[in-house]
Formats: C-alpha cells, sequence, structure tokens
C-alpha cells in the first residue's frame, strides 16, 4: 500500500513532472520554436564551469538545438528555457556526479522555472547567492550537492518557489525568518542542515498558510523557547512533518496539536521526549502514520477516543516502554485500520497479547521485550500477517500450525523458548527470512520440508536440536543471503553438500556442528559477496586453502577456531577485518600478516597453534586494530617496536611464548589498552613506571612467569580501572605499595561489567562482539569465568622475593576475590582487617615467614573455598568456625606452633579441660536421669491411683461389679489352695 508520504509527495513532484512533460510535447509539436542564442551561449558557459567525467551532457553541443538538450526544457511559446534538470540519480549512476562550480551564465536563464542540480558534487563551495536572483524558480532542488558554508538568506527573494529542497548538504543557518517571504511553498526540506542556533524556526514556518510537507531531519533543532510562546494566529495545517533525530522535548506539544488538523504523516523519532503523550494525540483523527521511536516515553501510548483513531503505522522502538502489552494494546483498540505495528527493543510485560482486533494488521514486532506466555487462543484466525517478527522474548510453548499463515514474508521466533517442532514450514511459500535460532526446536527437518520455500533468503537455525535430514544431491530451491546453522541440530559429522549449491551468500555459519574430517575442495569457491565466515568448534583437519583472491565486496571477518588445522597459515585477503584461526594446529611463521596489516583489519587471534619465528615488525599501518591475541604459541625474539603504532589497541595477548627482552618504551603510546598480556615468556628489566602513567584504563595486567626484577612501582597505584594484577612467578623485590588502597575497582561494589580475562581465547560473534574465555588457575582449583570479568578481581604477587609486612591498607579491597602473596619472604603478623575482605574466596599466604596469630576476623570470611597458610611461622590456636575447620589440614601445615582443629595437634590445656568437661557432662548427665526416674514413678503412682479409685468412687456398678469380682477370685483362691492341701494331704497318709 503506498503511504501517506509517497502519495503526498507525488501530489508535490506530479506538477513538477506535468509541468516538464507539457512544456516537452508542446516544443515536439512546435518545431519552429527553437532556443534563444544567449541562454544556449549560458548554457554552455554553464558546461565549461563543469568536470563531467561520465558524459552526462554529451549531448550538450553546438550543432544541435539547446531545447533538445539532455535535461534542458523550452517553452512552447517563447522559447525560453524554463527547465533545468541535471539530477544524478544515485541508484543508477553511483558515484557519478558532475563536480566542478555553478557559473553566473545561468542569470541569462531569466525565465527559469525549475532547476535540480541534486546528487552532485560541488566541493564544499556555497550555495551561489545570484541564484536567488532567477525569480521565476518554482521548483529548486540542491540536495545532495556536498554545498557548505552559511545557507544564504537571499533565498527568501524566490517568492514563486513551491518547491524548496537543500537538504542532505554541510551548510548552516542561524536564522529562518527569509522563509517568511516563500508565501506559495508547500514543500519545505532542510534536513542535514545544521540549525541548531536557529531558535526561530517555529516562528518562522508556521506563517506560511499554503506550507504542507516540511521535512527537518536531523538539524539539531532546539526545544521552543520560551515553551509559553502562543501559536493561536498560526494558520498553518501540516500533512507531512518530520522533524526525527533533534532535540525537541515536551515543549513541542502545543504547536503540533495546533497545527495537526490535516496532519497525516509525523516523525518525532529520536527527541527528547518523556513520560506520556498528551492525551489530545488520541483525538488526532487524519493520522495516518507515528513514528516516536528512540524517545524516553516509559509510560506508553494515550487512549485513541471512538472512531477517532485512522493509523496505519505506529512505530514505539527503542523508548523504555515500561508497561503491560495488554494496556498497550487497549489503548490502542480503536485503531481498526492499524497494518504496521513495530514495538520492539523496549520493556514490555506480560504475556503475548491478542492481537485478532486489529484485522488490518500486516507487520507486527514487539522484538527484544520481556514478554512470555504462549501464543494467544485464536491467534491462528490472524492469516493475515506477512511479517510477525517476537524474538528475544521468553515466549514458551510450542508454534503454530503455520499452514494457518500463508502470507508470511518474515518470521522471527528467535531467542525464545519454543518448543516442539516447526509445523508444516512448507506452506509458507512467500517466505523470505526465517529465523527459529535459540530455542528448544527439535524434530526432523526433510527436503521436502523446504521444497516450497523458493523466495527464501535468510535461513537461521541456530541452537536447537534439530535432526536435519537431506540428501547428499538435494539441491534447495532457494539461493540463500544468510546461512546461520550454529549448533543447530545433533552433530551431523559429514559435511552438509547442499551448501555448495549455494552461490550467492553474505554470511556463513557452520560452527558447532560436528563436521569432522576435511572440507570438499568446492567448499573454498567460497561466494563474492561472502564477508562473514565461521566455521568454528568442528573437527575439520587439512591445510587451510590460499584466500587471497576471495571476498570482494566487503572486509570480511573468518573464523575457523578450535579445528584440526595444521600447516602455515595462506595468505589471506588485504582487506580482512577480522582473522580468527585460534585453537589450531598452524605452524611456521606469522609473516603473512603484514599483507594483511591495514586500515580494515579490527582484530586477530592466532592463540593456541603451534605457530614459531619471531613476531614481525610491521605494524605501522595496523593503526584501526583493537585486540590482537598471539598468546600460547612458541614466538621468539623481542617485543616489536612498532607495537607502539597501535594507538587503537585496546587488548595486547602475547602470553605463553618465548619472548625475551624488555618491554619496548613505545608501548606507552598505546593509551587506550584495556588488558595486556605478556605473562609465560622470558622478558626481562624493571615493571615499566609508563604502565601506571600512560595506560589508565588497564583492566587486566598479567606480567608473570617472566624474569622482571626490582621493586613494584607505585604508579601502578594509578590504575584505578585495574581488576586483575598478576606479577607472580618473577624476581620482584621490596615491598608490598601500601598505595593499592587507590585501585578503586577492587573497593567499589558496583562497577560496569568489562569483557576482559586473564588468559583469553576469542570467540567473535556476528555482531561484532567478542566473548572471552577466562582460565584463572587458583590454588587447589581450576576456575572458569567467561564473557566477562563481573565480580572477579584478583591480586597475585606469588612466587617473588618480597618482604616486609603485608600492608593492612590492603583491607580496603573490599572486593577482592582472589589474593595471592604466597612464596615470597614476608614477615609480621595477619593483619585482623583482612575481615573486611568479605567478598575473598581464595586467599594463599603460604611459604612465607608470618608469625603470630591467625586473626579471629579469618572465621567472617563466608565465602572463603580456597585456602594455604601452611608453611609460615604462625602460632596459636586456629579460630572455631565452620569455616575455617572445613578445610584440609595441608592449609595449615609447617606451622610447628599452629594447633587446633583441622590439625591433629592439641593445644596446651586442651586435654585436661576437655577432661573435667566430659566429667562434668557426665555428672550431669546422671544427675538429670534420676531426677526424671523419679518424678517418672510419682507421676505413675498418682496416675493410677487415681484412674482405679476414682472409677470406683463415681461408678456404683462398676464398684459392685469390682468388689464382686474381688470376693468371687478369693473365694475361687480359697478353694483351689484347699483341694490341693487335701490330694497332697492323702498322698502323704499313703
Amino acid at each position: 500500500m503506498v503511504s501517506s508520504f509517497s502519495i503526498g509527495l507525488l501530489v508535490v513532484l506530479f506538477g513538477a513532472a506535468a509541468f516538464a512533460t507539457a512544456t516537452a510535447t508542446a516544443t515536439a509539436k512546435d518545431v519552429s520554436i527553437r532556443c534563444i542564442e544567449r541562454e544556449r551561449e549560458a548554457l554552455l558557459s554553464f558546461k565549461q564551469g563543469l568536470v563531467d567525467e561520465y558524459g552526462h551532457l554529451s549531448s550538450w553541443t553546438i550543432n544541435q538545438d539547446c531545447c533538445k538538450w539532455r535535461g534542458i526544457k523550452c517553452s512552447n511559446q517563447t522559447g525560453h528555457v524554463i527547465m533545468l534538470n541535471l539530477q544524478v540519480t544515485s541508484w543508477i549512476n553511483d558515484f557519478e556526479p558532475l563536480r566542478g562550480k555553478i557559473s553566473p551564465s545561468l542569470l541569462e536563464l531569466q525565465h527559469l522555472q525549475y532547476l535540480d542540480l541534486s546528487n552532485n558534487d560541488f566541493g564544499g563551495i556555497q550555495i551561489p547567492k545570484f541564484l536567488s536572483s532567477l525569480r521565476e524558480l518554482r521548483h529548486l532542488n540542491l540536495s545532495s550537492t556536498n554545498f557548505g558554508g552559511s545557507l544564504p538568506y537571499k533565498l527568501g527573494n524566490l517568492t514563486s518557489l513551491i518547491y524548496l529542497d537543500l537538504s542532505y548538504n554541510d551548510m548552516k543557518a542561524t536564522t529562518l525568518t527569509w522563509l517568511t517571504q516563500l508565501t506559495s511553498l508547500r514543500y519545505l526540506d532542510l534536513s542535514y542542515i545544521d540549525l541548531t542556533h536557529a531558535t526561530d524556526w517555529v516562528q518562522s514556518v508556521s506563517i506560511n498558510p499554503s506550507l504542507k510537507y516540511m521535512l527537518l531531519h536531523d538539524c539539531g533543532l532546539p526545544s521552543i523557547c520560551p515553551p509559553h510562546i502562543s501559536f493561536s494566529n498560526s494558520s498553518i495545517s501540516f500533512v507531512f512533518l518530520d522533524l526525527s533525530n533533534n532535540k525537541l522535548n515536551a515543549s513541542i506539544y502545543q504547536w503540533l496539536l495546533e497545527s495537526s488538523s490535516s496532519l497525516v504523516h509525523l516523525d518525532l523519532s529520536d527527541n527528547m521526549l518523556e513520560g506520556l503523550l498528551p492525551t489530545e494525540f488520541g483525538s488526532m483523527s487524519s493520522l495516518n502514520y507515528l513514528d516516536i521511536s528512540f524517545n524516553h516515553l516509559e509510560e506508553g501510548f494515550p487512549k485513541f477516543n471512538e472512531g477517532r483513531c485512522s493509523l496505519k503505522s505506529l512505530f514505539i522502538m527503542h523508548d523504555n516502554l515500561n508497561v503491560e502489552l495488554s494496556k498497550l494494546m487497549q489503548n490502542l483498540s480503536e485503531c481498526f485500520s492499524l497494518e504496521s505495528l513495530n514495538l520492539k527493543w523496549n520493556q514490555l510485560t506480560g504475556s503475548f497479547a491478542d492481537i485478532t482486533s486489529f484485522p488490518s494488521l500486516r507487520e507486527l514486532d514487539v522484538s527484544h521485550n520481556s514478554l512470555n506466555g504462549s501464543f494467544p487462543k485464536g491467534f491462528e484466525k490472524f492469516s493475515v500477517i506477512t511479517n510477525l517478527n517476537i524474538g528475544w522474548n521468553q515466549i514458551t510453548g510450542t508454534m503454530l500450525d503455520l499452514k494457518a499463515f500463508p502470507l508470511l514474508e518474515s518470521l522471527d521466533l528467535g531467542h525464545n523458548q519454543f518448543s516442539g517442532t516447526l509445523n508444516n514450514i512448507k506452506h509458507l511459500p512467500r517466505l523470505k527470512y526465517l529465523d527459529v535460532s535459540s530455542n528448544y526446536f527439535n524434530g526432523t527437518l526433510f527436503a521436502a520440508d523446504m521444497s516450497n520455500l523458493t523466495r527464501l533468503r535468510y535461513l537461521d537455525l541456530s541452537m536447537n536440536l534439530f535432526v536435519l535430514k537431506f540428501s547428499t544431491d538435494w539441491v534447495p530451491p532457494f539461493q540463500l543471503d544468510a546461512i546461520q546453522l550454529r549448533s543447530c541440530c545433533k552433530s551431523i559429522y559429514a559435511f552438509p553438500d547442499w551448501l555448495l549449491t549455494q552461490t550467492n551468500y553474505s554470511i556463513l555459519d557452520i560452527s558447532s556442528l560436528g563436521i569432522s574430517g576435511s572440507l570438499p575442495q568446492r567448499f573454498w569457491n567460497l561466494s563474492p559477496r561472502l564477508y562473514y565466515l565461521n566455521v568454528s568448534n568442528n573437527g575439520i583437519r587439512g591445510n587451510m586453502p590460499n584466500l587471497s583472491i576471495q571476498f570482494d565486496s566487503f572486509p570480511p571477518f573468518i573464523d575457523l577456531s578450535e579445528n584440526d588445522f595444521d600447516g602455515p597459515i595462506p595468505l589471506l585477503p588485504s582487506s580482512v577485518f577480522g582473522l580468527v584461526l585460534s585453537g589450531n594446529r598452524f605452524s611456521g611463521e606469522i609473516s603473512m600478516l603484514c599483507e594483511i596489516c591495514g586500515r580494515n583489519l579490527t582484530f586477530i587471534d592466532l592463540s593456541n597453534n603451534m605457530l614459531s619465528g619471531r613476531i614481525p615488525d610491521c605494524w605501522t599501518k595496523c593503526y584501526n586494530l583493537e585486540v590482537l591475541n598471539l598468546g600460547n604459541n612458541h614466538l621468539s625474539g623481542h617485543v616489536p617496536n612498532s607495537f607502539g603504532s597501535l594507538v587503537n589497541i585496546e587488548e595486547l595477548y602475547l602470553g605463553n611464548n618465548k619472548l625475551f627482552g624488555e618491554l619496548p618504551p613505545s608501548l606507552k603510546n598505546c593509551t587506550r589498552l584495556i588488558s595486556l598480556d605478556v605473562g609465560g615468556n622470558s622478558l626481562t628489566g624493571e615493571i615499566p613506571t609508563w604502565i601506571g602513567e600512560n595506560l589508565p584504563d588497564l583492566i587486566l595486567l598479567s606480567l608473570q612467569s617472566n624474569a622482571f626484577y626490582g621493586g613494584i612501582p607505585s604508579h601502578l597505584c594509578n590504575l584505578s580501572s585495574l581488576q586483575i594484577l598478576n606479577l607472580s612467578i618473577n624476581r620482584i623485590s621490596g615491598t608490598i605499595p601500601k598505595c593499592f588502597k587507590n585501585l578503586t575497582k577492587m573497593i567499589q561494589v558496583e562497577y560496569p561489567k568489562t569483557k576482559l580475562s586473564d588468559r583469553s581465547s576469542l570467540t567473535w560473534s556476528y555482531s561484532g562482539e567478542y566473548l572471552i574465555s577466562v582460565s584463572k588457575v587458583w590454588k587447589g582449583s581450576d576456575r572458569f569465568f567467561k564473557n566477562t570479568l563481573g565480580p572477579l578481581t584478583v591480586m597475585d604477587l606469588s612466587g617473588n622475593e618480597l618482604t616486609g609486612e603485608i600492608p593492612k591498607e590492603i583491607a580496603v579491597l573490599k572486593i577482592l576475590t582472589a589474593l595471592n602473596l604466597s612464596r615470597n619472604y614476608l614477615t609480621g603478623v595477619i593483619f585482623k582487617e583482612i575481615g573486611q575482605m568479605k567478598q575473598l574466596e581464595s586467599l594463599d599466604l603460604s611459604r612465607n615467614m608470618l608469625l603470630g596469630e591467625l586473626p579471629l576476623a579469618l572465621s567472617q570470611l563466608n565465602y572463603l573455598s580456597v585456602l594455604d597458610l601452611s608453611n609460615n611461622k604462625l602460632s596459636g590456636k586456629i579460630p572455631e568456625s565452620t569455616q575455617l575447620q572445613s578445610f584440609n589440614a595441608s592449609a595449615y601445615m609447617g606451622n610447628p606452633e599452629l594447633c587446633g582443629p583441622p590439625l591433629s595437634r592439641k593445644c596446651p590445656g586442651d586435654e585436661f579441660v576437655n577432661g573435667n568437661k566430659n566429667n562434668n557432662t557426665r555428672e550431669e548427665m546422671d544427675e538429670q536421669v534420676n531426677i526424671w526416674f523419679h518424678v517418672s514413678i510419682c507421676l505413675g503412682f498418682i496416675s493410677g491411683f487415681w484412674i482405679t479409685c476414682g472409677t470406683l468412687l463415681l461408678k456404683q456398678s462398676w464398684r459392685n461389679a469390682y468388689f464382686t469380682f474381688l470376693i468371687n477370685a478369693k473365694d475361687n483362691i480359697y478353694v483351689t489352695f484347699a483341694v490341693i492341701a487335701a490330694r497332697l494331704g492323702r498322698k502323704f497318709h499313703r
């Protein structure tokens, strides 16, 4: 459907086009009319001032009537030139402009009504002032012509102007009062002209009642000041208004509402609007298009009055909307004609709302919010939708039967929590864009499922549980621009042959698919449009071919990391943007880096290979390099002095090689460094003071396992952003600086996250952000930290020759995660303030000469999981706490005078105290047993007595029965004994 903007613009342009066509037709019919000689001479003089490299004016010859020249139209009545149109249509003749200057000879064209020089290049000169003398001009288009300087105010003399476009030039103006003279102006475009100081812009454009179409995009427009200016006398009523990308705030609302009776198109995006739009916006019945994106409208959108909403397109992106989606939809419930709704990149909550009340909706984008739940009931009936983007939420459940949406052209379900299968994807013949990445989709995809997707251009199945069953001879019916299959399915082992049929892709990601063996030779016949190639985290082996003649279109990113490639690194395209070959078996020298070191190169990761030789000294041209990782190889020699030319370098990793010599002083020019790792080499010299003086943004500094000597320079205390300091295993002497208390990033509880680590393995994602996997070995365990350092703060000074006491000032580092001072010659006691370091997870003070008792404050370190105080001269009893007694006895061994659990050595007097405690306990227990025994007897007697006697006293029938029973029992016993006695007597008488 044609937008309101297109309709309005066509109205304006159609008049000019009709005017030109009528003139041309009349000229063609009246062959007797020829151009006037002085005007022909003026045009030839104008041509002489231009540089026509592409032959645009080849028809401008002396022997031909100037009315028939390209871009010229003459009046059919007078023969005067009335149109000069030398516009270069940029999408047809890219980079083919006219250049030079505009000759004053154009003043001879006093009947000129139409002048269009747009999309040419006049080298930054000012708009010639003499153009303001062409009083008959009705149409003036000088857009994108590379004019500069100040905008000439004398353009106000062109009082016949209907159409004025000066946009996209590097010009500025401090006032727009000259616009008040252009009373016939209907179309005005000053986009990209600097109007920061034109505080009268509102008053200047409000006077002209003819002005209907105004575009002031990206002009730096200031807010209305003072905001209480009255516009009640304004007679203007815009149809199309674009005020996007300026500095406007809520003070603009009054003027807008008073100028909006006929407003159809309004763009206020990328300004400084806050809060809630005025309720009057709900009464703008003519409004078809509204864009209020990139503001701070946290409170949402006002409710439209009944029958007042004509909106067809609504864009509220990146506005920090913090409301429930259902509430927002309720406010739009009157917008039955809504066709396009874009709410992405907000903070919308609640379940995925029912949108079936918008019968005309074709495009819906609610991606990058916090929506949950599943598809609402009845969503299958919404069969007219063409673009559905709900990615980057927490939406759950199974996907609806896609057969219900036959008009879908774009479907983005990525980064949610969908499960189940993709049902009937083959019933989407119009589908161009499909992203279902980062879900829990499963099931089998067959070639038949993709057989009808002839228009498909973008395919992302990444991070799911699919099973792909495509035959080796399958030829897809589509040609993809982007192929993203990273970890999309169960290991496929063999290379998917259908990829060889794709010849026009710009993105190819087949990482983490479990592909093993060698890649087909045909694979390396890469698409000429390719700029992103990722085959990392597979089991691919073999040599890498020459890629220097590949990648013609854009600076490429190449990631072949974590495979089994071997041999030398081949020639690469000189335009390469990023290169990640880490985690392979590449060998040989790296002199090839000199061939790719240019303005495009931004990062390199060749770590974890078997590369050898010297690091080439050719870095002067790599001034845009930000990340260089050559760690974990066999590189030797000195650190190149030309590293000092890397003025934009942020992360430099040279650890675990065979480098020697001193750090070159030129590195102090790398002032943007936030991570410097040269550990695990044979570097010597004192720790340079320029590290603390010239690298103020350092977050990670690792010099461990080298041969640095001398003291720790106090300049390191200037590194207020430092989170990881590793100086271990050197020959550093002297005392620990007390000024470490100035390392404020180890003190602050809250601080920005970083993307750094100690030892790194770079993995680059398509978005251009890299993830660094950190492996930091602490005493007794391996810990892994990924993506960001987060709360990780480490100080490791172990394995040196440090002396003196541990300064108690270190206790100020309250969020330090790990402290390792082991294997030095430190003396004195463990400071009692150590209890303030409550975030400590690892503490190693072993193999020093510390003495005295352990401070009770150690028991306050609740997060402590690694502790080693062994091999010192500590004495006394280990403080009792669940935490300290939970460690193995080895954490305290080698301290002859230390005692108490978990050590087997008992402290003096423990046996006597324990014996007394045991005897007292036994006596107390016996006494308690005796007391309870007597209490039980008494309670039993009382209970038995009253249960028996009380019943007999209260119940007469029971009492009679009871005593009768006793009398009978007595009689029975008496008779029984009498009989027995008689029998015994007779027996004895015999």
